[in-house]
């Protein structure tokens, strides 16, 4: 994966040899300390030492701390391993041998250790001496891996045994491949050779003939010298005590300081007296049989610069110190690196100075990195946060079951289904971790924890830890479910949103990070083809359960309206508006149930943009800081445009209602507007009118936030522009990769940002839907309660009674309110009343207050002379109301098993050969006015109420009909001990009727049938 940088210091800028050498011949001003120790903190660094050579004179610089808790000072003479640096130790050894004729470079590994067996493509291989020192032996890099942890003697031999049946990477002497065992197989060798344990051989004839005093093998000469190890974990770097690697200590474990390091570059260089030098010379030839790595060629022990400089140079990490050796023979110029920290720094510093002394100018040309720790501590602190969510929503979920939110649900097999289903969904993932050090570098986990950072394995924890936790707390509410089952959604969706946003900047980051990395490509493949798993499942079961969510709340919301709608008295639904019934039930609830989309890819924006800030801070943090500081000055754009635009959404929803309420009329009156042409096209011209405001108001609001979005894009554009042609300028250290990640990041994140942005018109249009709905729902004068069962009605009514029966209409801005009564009324069972009177008179007004529609403001209705309230009254009465109206199907009283009395009641109102009645429902309600009033008497007789109403049911019918009404259907009914009350103009069959009650001006008076109806 591409290496991390850190956070860059707005004060450290590119080096030149003026900066780093301000004194060409001046010791004393060599160094710029300034800069060592800005790179120094930049690269975790506690303590360094740095050795130059230069024209014969030697200077020494120390800087930090050999040990950060005891604060004490790095010294010439603090002690540091020095990595791979070693190998030019072990080399020379192994040069000795051959130059004594001890060992004889082009002999086969297997001359001096038979048992030793490699092979390539399945093919016995044989490696030569020569071949291990120019690591051109095909023994694979990530063999490092086998070394195993231990101090015992025999350890050497024990790790070199471990590449017994390896498969080669390539034929031997084909290709140059690190490979620091190759180093250990050598070391093996001396020692069968010399006879002697190779650390014993290696400090007295290499170390001390050289006069090393403090340099050892393995274990410091003194202790007490030692530097603390460290390596870099949660951008700090730790104390980290590394495991012993016996078998390993001639490829990194060569202990040295300051001053042994100066006259070990000295020694290189040819300039002390040690008759050594000779074997060094050799050590310094380059392999020419195999392709050059990059302008570099392998030589013993050490790299050689192609450059035209001839510099000689090699780099050495352990997992807690690193190292850096470079000199030029020709130039008698050298530099001395050692650190006591695992950072990739320390080899930049050093070709940064060895650059300076050389009078080359410098620039950062690359990014050593921080070994991933940004990234995995990034990812770790997620986790963290992920893992405190957890915990905090099953400590809610625990408080809820106290509570009684959440109650036990049994465990079933379906339950049980799903919990392993969740199971199985984690054995990729879990897969993934298992393979992931082979994926990264070929190693096994015990290696990679040893050199990766700290934060690696605090991520590996952590993440399963929270897997744990959230199969723990997924379990536990499988058995103990939220009683709301959309708030028990709501964790769910909001969780596979975020990792469907966090799997997104994934996938983006692997995009960029593959350029140049040398994973092998079917782990790339896997790894990506996982993620992108994650993230298109989890926007699927994000959308498919917010649609469910969505489905459901609408349903709900609807529900509860139709609810507080139906526990509504007629007399108070009459005053509602109908534009707003309808723009509440359909447009609100609606909207409302469609917005949870908007909120899905909100989230799942939010989440991508900031995952992708956060990697973009981690590779250019003030650029990543401008950028933040430009978006939230482009959303600031958007609240204002947003507060503005409100105004024209609410003004916009007022209009609805007013176009819901025409189109309700035009469907009720659509009759009386077709009589007229000119009364057809004036009301066509107010919906119209009606139509257009709704239709200028939210375009202006629309428009508004489109203009907003326009300026919103153009500043993205803007930012791209300003990235890739001012960002160089504003930070001229920042590197090409670097550049190009934030501008391919950045070009990713316009649809991100964009979805942002465009979710706001939605979210204002979200609230004013919420507001009304919340508004009408609270309006809804609901003041009946359909939970309570209705009193049983006595098994027969003698009598209904009405004493001192008043009513007003109530209207504002009205000074004089039509009033009905007081009224005296009674009827028995048996009885047949008339009820006459002119229009205006206050029929209708009386009918709604007998059968309960309607409450009187004061006096008693009472059956069998109890004191009844209104709700209770309606239970009494079979009515047919002018005009009927007729629903498709029949409610509250079922015809199954009364077919016989069904088809008499149809033949004698003669309209069986126009209706049938299947499963309850009419096949037809489309009838003429009369055929309409006589189904509605129809489902009279099926209701077989104690008291029936008929408000001018004879109105419509033919002669024979209304003859038929008057003289048997009512004296029949009668005779069923019914109280039969019919509100008529019919004077021709009053004579049907026990007693006629006249309305006048809203009283009820007595009628004589020898007076003259006024209509």
């Amino acid at each position: 994966m591409m290496k991390v940088k850190m956070m860059i210091s707005m004060f450290i800028m590119a080096w030149s040899s003026s900066q780093l050498l301000a004194q060409h011949n001046d010791p004393d001003k060599l160094l710029d300390n300034a800069e060592v120790e800005a790179l120094m903190e930049e690269g975790d660094i506690p303590g360094m030492s740095i050795v130059i050579v230069q024209d014969g004179q030697t200077f020494i610089r120390t800087y930090g701390y050999a040990d950060l808790n005891a604060a004490k000072k790095v010294t010439p003479f603090t002690l540091f391993e020095l990595g791979s640096c070693s190998k030019a130790f072990t080399a020379l050894a192994v040069t000795q041998l051959a130059e004594q004729g001890k060992i004889a470079l082009d002999n086969s590994v297997s001359d001096y250790l038979p048992w030793f067996k490699v092979t390539y493509e399945g093919t016995a291989q044989a490696i030569t001496i020569e071949q291990l020192l120019h690591h051109t032996s095909g023994i694979p890099w990530n063999t490092i891996a086998k070394i195993p942890e231990t101090d015992k003697v025999d350890a050497l031999e024990r790790t070199v045994k471990l590449l017994i049946g390896q498969e080669l990477d390539d034929v031997p002497g084909t290709r140059y491949e690190y490979a620091t065992i190759n180093y250990d197989v050598l070391a093996l060798i001396v020692q069968k050779v010399s006879g002697q344990p190779f650390e014993i051989y290696l400090q007295y004839n290499i170390i001390e003939k050289l006069g090393l005093g403090s340099t050892s093998i393995g274990e410091p000469e003194d202790s007490s010298q030692m530097a603390v190890g460290y390596k870099v974990g949660f951008f700090i770097p730790q104390e980290y005590d590394a495991p012993v690697y016996r078998g390993n200590y001639a490829a990194g474990y060569v202990i040295s300081n300051a001053s042994d390091m100066a006259k070990w570059l000295t020694f290189q260089m040819g300039l002390g007296d040690s008759a050594m030098y000779t074997l060094a010379k050799v050590t310094h030839r380059r392999d020419r049989t195999v392709p050059l790595h990059g302008m570099a060629s392998y030589a013993r022990g050490w790299h050689v610069r192609l450059d035209g400089s001839d510099e000689i140079w090699h780099e050495g990490v352990n997992p807690n110190f690193s190292s850096y050796v470079a000199f030029r023979p020709d130039e008698k110029t050298g530099v001395a690196v050692l650190a006591n920290s695992n950072s990739k720094f320390t080899p930049l510093i050093g070709q940064r100075v060895m650059k300076a002394m050389a009078g080359e100018g410098t620039q950062r040309e690359f990014d050593p990195g921080d070994g991933n720790d940004k990234v995995y501590s990034s990812i770790s602190l997620a986790l963290v946060l992920y893992i405190l969510i957890v915990i905090a929503f099953a400590i809610l979920a625990i408080r809820a079951i106290f509570k009684g939110e959440r109650a036990y649900s049994p465990l079933t097999w379906s339950k049980l289904g799903k919990f392993l289903q969740a199971l199985l969904l984690v054995v990729p993932f879990l897969f993934a971790f298992y393979i992931l050090p082979e994926a990264i570098a070929g190693f096994t986990w015990q290696a990679i924890l040893v050199w990766s950072p700290v934060s690696f394995a605090a991520l590996i924890i952590l993440t399963l830890t929270a897997i744990l936790v959230s199969y723990i707390t997924y379990f536990f509410t499988l058995c103990f479910p939220l009683k709301n089952q959309y708030l028990g959604k709501v964790p769910v969706i909001l969780l596979m949103s975020i990792l469907s946003g966090l799997s997104n900047v994934i996938l983006i980051v692997m995009v960029t990070s593959a350029i140049g990395a040398d994973i092998e490509l079917r782990y790339i493949v896997f790894y990506y083809a996982l993620i992108l798993g994650v993230y298109l499942l989890g926007r699927r079961f994000v959308q498919v359960n917010l649609i469910r969510f969505a489905r459901g709340l609408v349903y709900d919301l609807r529900i509860e309206l139709i609810d507080k709608i139906f526990s509504t008295s007629y007399q108070k639904f009459e005053s509602m508006d109908r534009g707003r019934v309808y723009t509440a039930l359909n447009d609100d609830v609606n909207y409302i149930g469609e917005s949870t989309n908007v909120f899905a890819t909100l989230i799942t924006s939010i989440i991508t943009a900031a995952g992708a800030f956060i990697y973009l801070a981690s590779i250019a943090f003030w650029a990543t800081l401008l950028t933040i500081f430009l978006i939230i000055a482009l959303s600031g754009i958007y609240f204002f445009v947003g507060r503005s635009t409100n105004v024209y959404y609410e003004k916009a929803r007022d209009e609805r209602n007013v176009f819901m309420r025409l189109i309700n009329g035009m469907i009720d009156g659509f009759k009386e507007i077709s009589l007229h042409r000119n009364k057809k096209l004036a009301y066509k011209e107010d919906v119209a009118i009606s139509a257009e405001q709704y239709k200028k108001k939210i375009s202006m609001a629309d428009v508004r936030f489109v203009n907003a979005f326009l300026v919103g894009e153009s500043l993205l554009v803007v930012l791209l522009g300003m990235v890739a042609f001012g960002m160089p300028e504003m930070f001229p250290n920042i590197e090409l990769y670097v550049l190009m990640s934030f501008v391919v990041i950045l070009l990713y994140l316009i649809g991100p940002i964009n979805a942002i942005l465009g979710a706001m018109p939605a979210m204002m249009q979200l609230k004013v839907a919420w507001n009304r709905l919340r508004q009408f729902r609270e309006e809804i004068p609901a003041n009946l309660d359909l939970s309570v069962l209705p009193v049983p009605t006595p098994p027969q009514v003698r009598s209904v009674k009405i004493r001192q029966v008043r009513f007003s209409y109530k209207k504002e801005n009205v000074d004089e309110q039509f009033s009905v009564g007081p009224i005296d009324m009674e009827a028995y069972a048996g009885e047949i009343l008339f009820l006459i009177g002119g229009n205006g008179s206050g029929k209708t007004t009386f009918a709604k207050l007998l059968t309960g529609l309607y409450e009187p403001d004061q006096g008693e209705l009472l059956i069998n002379d109890e004191v009844v309230d209104s709700a209770e009254m309606s239970e009494y009465f079979s009515t047919v109301f002018s005009p009927a109206y007729l629903f498709e199907k029949l409610y509250s009283h079922n015809v199954a098993g009364r077919e016989e009395e069904v088809m008499r009641l149809l033949k004698l109102l003669q309209l069986d050969h126009k209706v049938v009645i299947k499963d309850n429902t009419y096949n037809t309600i489309e009838l003429s006015g009369g055929q309409r009033k006589r189904l509605a008497l129809f489902q009279c007789y099926l209701e077989d109420s104690p008291i029936c109403l008929f408000d001018e049911w004879a109105a419509d019918q033919d002669p024979e009909y209304r003859k038929f009404f008057y003289r048997t259907l009512l004296p029949e009914m009668k005779k069923m001990g019914k109280i039969i009350i019919a509100i008529t103009h019919d004077d021709h069959y009053f004579d049907v009727a026990d007693r006629i009650y006249k309305m006048n001006q809203g009283k009820l008076e007595p009628y004589q049938k020898e007076e003259t109806l006024t209509l």
